[in-house]
């Protein structure tokens, strides 16, 4: 049993010491733009070996009741979740960012250099994610349809090509070239949650006295929350923000009220 489970443990091991290392070197302002680009390519290559954590997978089958398809403990997965929904309320969502597979490859491919289109409607892509995810639990808990599995998230990162739905994943990450994350800030049913305990955490991105108010941090940001009032929930610390920035004005620290 301990050995069947030890991809899982090293897995949630490795989402956790990802996100205690990028926050520290955040808090030390060694982390950037571009030495992000490792652990994106270094936790999508393990997602291609279901090495890193996938926990929109694992939170669709606790919805779906499949411990068999789990691959461990009914507890150890509930505590996993909760563990990774824990230091995103503390952390932010780093766990979003550089280490769940499916984020980090449609981050790979957003850096293409391509112009993307900017969807600043935030209530409207809240209320799309959230009927999606009353859709996702009644699907699983009333007619137990995996809905992610249509998705072609198992059978891409399987490279199972005979699949018909591997062509949908594939779909998503050429959206994601012209649409930032779109899986992520749609449709993903954790992802939900995750945007939630982001919204109120006790670490996010901030601005410094050295901010002039030029808005170039704004302008680049591909999620529209890089101004002093937004909540954060849907920034993925990809950094764009602190790369444009010439007045080292971007810094990574606890946020002591709303919207500071």
């Amino acid at each position: 049993m301990i050995i069947e489970n030890a991809p899982k443990f090293i897995g949630l091991l490795y989402a956790v010491l990802v996100i205690i290392i990028i926050s520290i070197l955040l808090h030390k302002e060694k982390f950037s733009f571009k030495s992000g680009f490792f652990f994106l390519l270094l936790s999508t290559l393990l997602g291609f070996l279901f090495f890193s954590p996938m926990m929109p997978i694992s939170f669709q089958l606790l919805i779906l009741r499949d411990t068999a398809a789990l691959g461990s403990p009914l507890l150890m997965a509930v505590l996993g979740l909760v563990l990774i929904l824990l230091l995103t309320f503390v952390f932010g969502r780093i766990f979003c960012g550089y280490v769940c597979p499916i984020g980090t490859i449609q981050e790979l491919f957003s850096r293409i250099p391509i112009k993307q289109k900017k969807i600043k409607q935030k209530k409207a892509i809240m209320g799309v994610h959230l009927l999606l995810f009353v859709l996702f639990i009644a699907l699983g808990l009333i007619f137990s349809i995996n809905m992610l599995s249509y998705l072609g998230i198992s059978a891409f990162f399987n490279l199972d090509l005979s699949s018909v739905f591997f062509a949908v994943f594939v779909g998503l990450l050429i959206a994601s070239v012209f649409i930032y994350r779109p899986f992520c800030r749609f449709i993903c049913p954790y992802g939900l949650l995750l945007s939630l305990a982001s919204k109120k955490s006790i670490f996010a991105l901030k601005r410094n006295n050295n901010c002039v108010d030029c808005a170039l941090c704004e302008k680049n940001c591909p999620t529209d929350e890089a101004a002093r009032k937004d909540f954060k929930q849907e920034c993925y610390v990809c950094m764009r923000c602190d790369d444009v920035c010439s007045k080292n004005a971007v810094f990574y620290a606890k946020r002591k009220k709303l919207g500071e």
